[in-house]
């Protein structure tokens, strides 16, 4: 559904739908951002969750409870995903968090899918930054980077892992043996 369809929808207040076509118009942005399989951006999102509140007038909707967003091979499970809207009703922020947060993806066809998890995932739409806070953990083909939080900076394609200050644990990166002699 166009962006424009979706902001009819907003201002004439049909409920209903307009969190799941927000967030799917969110997500396709993030998709197309992260180089998902072409297909990916052409498959309907699905959108579960156990309640769901919309706060029109503060820009933000609300899935809370066993919360899943499915788009292709994108899948999102969370306890609770928010969407922050900004005044002219494009995307800011999408926000997801659990105990932890998962997230997973095919990247590409020839790639192994991305996995990663955290007590805090945010999208900043304007930034094109994604961030895992708090046990933050990304793992592909073997290759794993845990760390208290990882921040990823898809514009220059900047991976910036932290340990936390409050504890003797450091970055951990396990890279898969076969890997090194490629």
């Amino acid at each position: 559904m166009p962006l424009n369809d979706i902001k009819r929808y907003l201002k004439t207040g049909l409920f209903p739908r307009v969190p799941a076509l927000a967030l799917a118009a969110a997500m396709a942005m993030i998709a197309t951002t992260a180089h998902a399989l072409p297909d990916d951006r052409e498959q309907d999102f699905q959108l579960q969750a156990d309640k769901q509140l919309f706060d029109q007038k503060n820009g933000l909707v609300t899935y809370t409870g066993s919360a899943r967003l499915q788009q292709g091979s994108l899948i999102i499970d969370a306890e609770r995903i928010v969407v922050h809207f900004k005044s002219d009703n494009s995307v800011a922020k999408i926000e997801a968090s659990g105990s932890p947060a998962h997230f997973e993806q095919q990247p590409q066809a020839d790639k192994g899918k991305v996995f990663a998890e955290a007590h805090e995932i945010s999208y900043d739409h304007d930034k094109r930054t994604v961030t895992l806070s708090n046990s933050a953990k990304i793992e592909q083909d073997g290759a794993i980077m845990q760390g208290h939080s990882i921040h990823y900076d898809l514009a220059r394609e900047l991976i910036n892992a932290q340990s936390d200050d409050n504890s003797n644990e450091r970055i951990k990166m396990v890279i898969p043996a076969g890997a090194t002699e490629k």
